[in-house]
């Protein structure tokens, strides 16, 4: 499917939130943005004490002061609330608005200096991962008193001084071995590549499409042989190799789970 372009090319940004207001705003003194994509925090049940509630409260003050000033500055503003505190969830959520964003033509900002460092951790890969500019915007001195921190957030910014990160190259792995991340990051329990085979020919994936079960049985054994070494030679020992996976031996099958960095590729590849 080919995008469909604007004539213009538009600058968005992203910028995941804390407590901040001048390293969110004071950077659109120097950069123009047709768009800015606000990540902060949701109200969720696992935060419920008055102390945390508390905290997402003053974080929703902050988001409001923000949306209003790049508002008047002529932004469209989307704000997205999801669980700050989830390294994976920051990370799908930028990387699935950057895929959008680039798929639309645009030029991708991402700023990883106005929130906590989980999220700054994930905003920071998911950016480097998918190649897009990253930048710092420095802080001249921190807010002294409560009524600075209303005013400016934590951090005080006089000029927009930024450092642009530069990228290091995140290689994914190939389509294939991302839908069987996808697919296992799907379980809650280990699967057999059995299982992995039957949702490969099930979802049409190139390579695997005929449903052995339905051949005769001297067909079906063969046809499953063939899949069973493709799937271990093709995708798995790669995915074992470089820590996406682990795979255990039960009887005569091979069990197989993701890890946890299985699961950050997942998000950050958005599968």
């Amino acid at each position: 499917m080919t995008p469909l372009h604007d004539a213009l090319e538009r600058l968005v940004h992203i910028i995941p939130m804390g407590y901040e207001i001048d390293r969110v705003v004071v950077p659109f003194q120097e950069f123009s943005a047709h768009r800015v994509h606000l990540i902060s925090m949701a109200d969720l049940p696992q935060y419920s004490d008055p102390a945390e509630c508390a905290m997402t409260s003053k974080q929703h003050f902050y988001d409001e002061q923000v949306i209003e000033m790049l508002q008047k500055r002529g932004m469209i503003v989307q704000l997205h609330r999801i669980d700050m505190f989830d390294i994976i969830s920051v990370m799908q959520t930028i990387s699935k608005i950057i895929l959008t964003e680039k798929y639309d033509g645009n030029r991708v900002y991402v700023n990883m200096s106005a929130c906590g460092k989980i999220a700054s951790v994930g905003a920071t890969l998911a950016a480097m991962t998918h190649d897009v500019r990253l930048y710092y915007v420095r802080a001249d001195r921190y807010a002294a008193d409560l009524k600075e921190q209303m005013e400016h957030g934590i951090s005080i910014c006089s000029s927009p001084r930024l450092w642009q990160l530069e990228n290091f190259m995140f290689t994914l792995p190939e389509e294939s071995s991302l839908i069987v991340l996808g697919f296992l990051n799907l379980q809650h329990n280990e699967v057999s590549c059995n299982d992995i085979i039957r949702f490969l020919i099930e979802n049409s994936i190139s390579g695997f499409e005929i449903k052995f079960w339905e051949l005769p049985y001297e067909e079906k054994r063969k046809c499953q042989t063939k899949y069973l070494v493709k799937l271990q030679n093709k995708i798995l020992n790669k995915l074992h190799n470089e820590g996406y996976i682990e795979r255990r031996k039960v009887g005569r099958n091979t069990m197989v789970k993701i890890t946890k960095s299985g699961q950050y590729v997942t998000a950050v590849s958005s599968k």
